[in-house]
């Protein structure tokens, strides 16, 4: 059993020898049942404060989908991993946005955890983003480890309808999920020593890719608002009339006679 395993390499500390156990060829082939399960439950369970690497669970899920196809890439094995994930992923999120949108930043001072989670640091850079990059800071926050809790609870506190949410959301785990899926199939193939060295430039790399089209995108913002400012002054100026009528002349006063 998994836990037995664990307990067996205590030298490694139980974190890592739960994951050497689950990276563990032998070991992923004939538990692959169980696997899944405990990705899904513990991605759902990440969404709403879980803190556990959201990346090591997604990566573990495109190891299991290679031996699943007896490591051979089998698309459809691929398709299941990234949507069962990706629903998982949402529905965690919905927690997060749903505590946001009930309780508010009040919830900080009826539960202490919940005070480690929303710093106030965290909240200032994620109402930072909010006021610059809009609904796409959802969008942002699924990129970046360590403020994607506060940046969903944000959209809650914020109203944000729930159909937006996940629109954007979503968009997130297009980009994102895709990749700790590949990595881990890789892994598969080169091993767990490459799997550690490729891990620590995935999420920068990741972030450099989503800076350019976050770039592009407040580039695009920028040129729309400024023709829609444009447009919106020339509209005032046609509607305010060139010579303005005089005061009102007192009731009863008559016309001057010529």
């Amino acid at each position: 059993m998994l836990l037995a395993t664990v307990e067996s390499a205590p030298d490694k500390g139980w974190l890592e020898g739960l994951y050497s156990t689950l990276f563990d060829p032998h070991w992923n082939r004939q538990h692959v049942g169980t696997i899944a399960a405990v990705i899904l439950v513990v991605l759902v369970f990440t969404g709403v404060g879980l803190p556990t690497p959201e990346d090591i669970w997604l990566t573990l899920a495109g190891f299991t989908s290679l031996k699943l196809g007896n490591d051979r890439f089998v698309w459809y094995y691929f398709l299941v991993a990234f949507l069962s994930c990706s629903v998982a992923i949402l529905v965690g999120d919905i927690g997060a946005w749903g505590l946001g949108r009930k309780y508010g930043f009040a919830i900080r001072d009826r539960f202490k955890f919940m005070r480690r989670m929303l710093t106030d640091k965290r909240i200032l850079r994620v109402q930072g983003w909010f006021d610059n990059y809009g609904s796409w800071t959802v969008f942002l926050g699924r990129q970046v480890a360590g403020v994607r809790f506060v940046t969903f609870f944000s959209a809650g506190t914020m109203r944000m309808s729930l159909p937006k949410f996940l629109l954007f959301d979503f968009l997130g785990c297009l980009v994102s999920v895709p990749v700790w899926l590949t990595l881990g199939a890789l892994a598969a193939i080169y091993g767990r020593e490459w799997l550690d060295k490729a891990s620590r430039y995935a999420g920068g790399s990741l972030l450099g890719v989503f800076a350019v089209v976050i770039v592009v995108f407040l580039i695009v913002v920028k040129i729309r608002a400024s023709r829609r400012a444009r447009r919106d002054a020339a509209t005032l100026e046609a509607d305010t009339p060139l010579n303005p009528p005089g005061p009102e002349k007192p009731a009863g006063q008559s016309p001057a006679s010529p």
